[in-house]
């Protein structure tokens, strides 16, 4: 059996600002933002990027000025990745070489990308092998890392890079004005939106032969992996807590996990009370008498939503909290919805995580999770 692992991971968020990611998890400020895409027009609900982003020194000065804001976002996230993992532009067979993407997440009627971002990576690296593009609102990027784990688990490939890329676009903030709030709050009961951020995060995913072939430090093994969908749901909702709690439970199965294993539950709440409830309530039913047993916490509510990439930037905290021996708290939790009984991290500690849980939902219905379980384990 080929078992897919994590060496690398790279992740950018606009709402760290000019600071590191994961000291702002720590702090647990809530997300909150008003942005307005190229200087213009209103400030709508939202974080971007502004003049202190630095992209990876690997893209050439004469090169950033000639990549839109998604694609500069997406390579230099991959980069990073790759730098993580111990790997540069045509290292290993370029044959068994993947990219998996999420695709980004545009307004109706907005045009699309004039190429996928995993394209431009690919060509960058001189990929030879495996190519994809997979959609599914915010739950595309962790859908791409499901889609590169089985890519890997397959034997189509030794290394993929997955996951995905977010910028924001005028059309598109119009577009979730109406879901969006001045700051997030997930599962509060004062929770009344999301805020849209701009960011990216890529993870390299080898097979552990390969990674162990080449002496490379193991992050975690991708022990469960799954995507479900709702037809339920209508295209402008995401799916319900039943389908949300049949992900986890899949998810586990596919691990052969049991409920009171998982140390840590990444949520993909975001201050939406239809993402809270989804989430939250499919965690409660997965879990049972064994909620108590998982810390559950958000990043969502700090970050802000990253639409695309906050699946994958999800996996990429997981994996810090992992190695650092430390979870953040959900920023802005006060009072949680009622009959909501999670282990929810209050305050940044000390905790040993060896087995995390990711998920992500999508607007439309799609939903993906994994399983990242700690080498050794």
């Amino acid at each position: 059996m080929i078992r897919p692992v994590v060496t690398g991971f790279g992740l950018t968020a606009a709402a760290a600002g000019g600071g590191g990611v994961w000291e702002r998890l720590l702090a647990a400020e809530p997300a909150a933002g008003a942005f307005a895409p190229g200087d213009e027009g209103e400030a709508l609900p939202g974080i971007g990027f502004g003049d202190e982003f630095r992209p990876h020194p690997g893209i050439p000065r004469n090169v950033v000025h000639f990549l839109d804001r998604g694609s500069l976002l997406a390579l230099d996230a991959a980069l990073r990745a790759l730098d993580a993992a111990g790997l540069g532009a045509g290292a290993g067979d370029a044959r068994r070489f993947g990219v998996a993407e999420g695709l980004p997440m545009r307004a109706p009627g907005q045009p699309g990308i004039f190429a996928p971002y995993g394209q431009l990576i690919a060509r960058v690296l001189g990929v030879r092998g495996p190519v994809a593009a997979v959609a599914g609102g915010e739950a595309s990027g962790l859908a791409a890392v499901v889609q590169a784990a089985r890519l890997v688990a397959r034997g189509e490939a030794d290394i993929v890079i997955a996951g995905a890329a977010q910028a924001l676009q005028r059309p598109l903030l119009e577009h979730l004005r109406g879901m969006s709030a001045a700051r997030a709050l997930p599962f509060d009961r004062e929770h009344a939106g999301m805020v849209p951020a701009e960011g990216a995060a890529f993870l390299v995913i080898e097979s552990e032969a390969h990674a162990r072939g080449r002496g490379a430090a193991i992050a975690a093994r991708i022990a469960g992996a799954a995507e479900v969908f709702d037809p339920a749901a209508e295209p402008t909702a995401l799916p319900g807590a039943n389908e949300a709690g049949r992900l986890m439970q899949a998810v586990l199965a596919d691990a052969g996990y049991l409920q009171n294993q998982v140390d840590l539950f990444v949520s993909c709440a975001d201050g939406r009370p239809e993402a809270d409830a989804a989430d939250g309530f499919g965690a409660l039913r997965t879990f049972g008498r064994h909620a108590y047993f998982a810390d559950v916490t958000a990043p969502a509510g700090t970050l802000g939503q990253l639409l695309a990439a906050g699946g994958p930037a999800a996996a990429a905290l997981a994996l810090e909290a992992m190695a650092r021996g430390e979870v953040w708290p959900v920023a802005g939790l006060s009072t949680p919805i009622e009959g909501l009984e999670l282990a929810f991290v209050k305050a940044a500690k000390q905790a040993k995580v060896d087995c995390a849980l990711v998920t992500a939902l999508g607007t439309g219905g799609a939903a993906a999770g994994i399983l990242l379980v700690r080498d050794g384990n």
